[in-house]
């Protein structure tokens, strides 16, 4: 350790400074709780699920809206950029649910139950006396 890591304000107690490199432990998701993915925060629900549902959906109607526009602009029609809102409305809706079964898969408290055949297996399966 040389005298200037001692000295540096940063460090008072003269531990060396964290290693950059190749050999530095990477950063990971596990480290850094506060960020989560669009798909974590849909599946998990409350009002930042909410919103995040609401964004998909609204995102989706304006990109598939703007290009029903141009195809309109295009052909010289007027129905396209409706027929592109519905399209961005489902497709929105779909990757939520999309999102929602990922999580059902990795979710712990699914007791095994498999989410595509959900009257097939897991705990309930069995036929009841």
């Amino acid at each position: 350790m040389s005298a200037d890591d001692r000295d540096d304000p940063a460090r008072p107690d003269g531990t060396p400074p964290p290693e950059d490199g190749p050999g530095a432990p990477e950063d990971g998701p596990a480290e850094r709780p506060g960020l989560r993915t669009a798909g974590e925060l849909v599946e998990g629900g409350g009002l930042s699920g909410g919103l995040t549902t609401l964004l998909y959906v609204v995102i989706g109607m304006g990109f598939w809206s703007l290009v029903g526009w141009g195809a309109d602009r295009v052909l010289g029609t007027r129905w396209i950029v409706v027929l592109g809102a519905c399209i961005g409305a489902a497709s929105g809706i779909y990757v939520v649910y999309l999102h929602m079964q990922e999580g059902l898969r990795r979710s712990p408290s699914s007791d095994g139950a498999d989410p595509h055949n959900p009257h097939q297996s897991g705990p309930d399966s069995a036929p009841r006396p």
